[in-house]
């Protein structure tokens, strides 16, 4: 599990003095960058000849989040498939779970449109690291935040 503190922008207020519902999915996409980047170094750059495309995006919005207080996030692999792997999201603030989410990723070969196996570099990188959601909600907080 990656864990990274994401910085709450001022101007991503709303006028309800929290942070807006679209621009959380921005939080949610640069601690997929910076997680992404960590497990797979060079081969989790954005590659225009080998995409890997967003195709779903699922978020909870469980409470606001504020701007000022430090903004956690969790990131892992929760499934990994042929073409396409799951990632799972949780946005913590004060210590609760403000925002939890889930993208799946699909490796596109950009000249058809159409999902291609993963290359197994990334393929390799990812086996080692998914976690079940199973496994994430058995274990305490301070647990999940110590893993790597």
């Amino acid at each position: 599990m990656f864990t990274t503190v994401l910085p709450v922008r001022w101007s991503d207020q709303d006028i309800n003095r929290h942070v807006n519902n679209a621009r959380v999915v921005t939080l949610i996409e640069e601690a997929r960058l910076a997680a992404i980047a960590h497990w797979m170094g060079a081969d989790g750059i954005p590659d225009p000849i080998r995409p890997r495309v967003v195709v779903s995006l699922n978020l909870d919005y469980l409470r606001p989040i504020d701007h000022g207080p430090e903004l956690t996030a969790r990131v892992w692999v929760s499934r990994l498939g042929r073409s396409s792997y799951t990632v799972a999201y949780e946005l913590l603030q004060y210590g609760q779970v403000a925002a939890r989410a889930r993208t799946v990723l699909v490796q596109m070969d950009p000249a058809t449109g159409r999902s291609v196996p993963l290359p197994d570099t990334v393929r390799a990188a990812l086996e080692d690291i998914v976690v079940t959601d199973e496994i994430v909600a058995s274990e305490p907080a301070a647990v999940r935040d110590n893993r790597a």
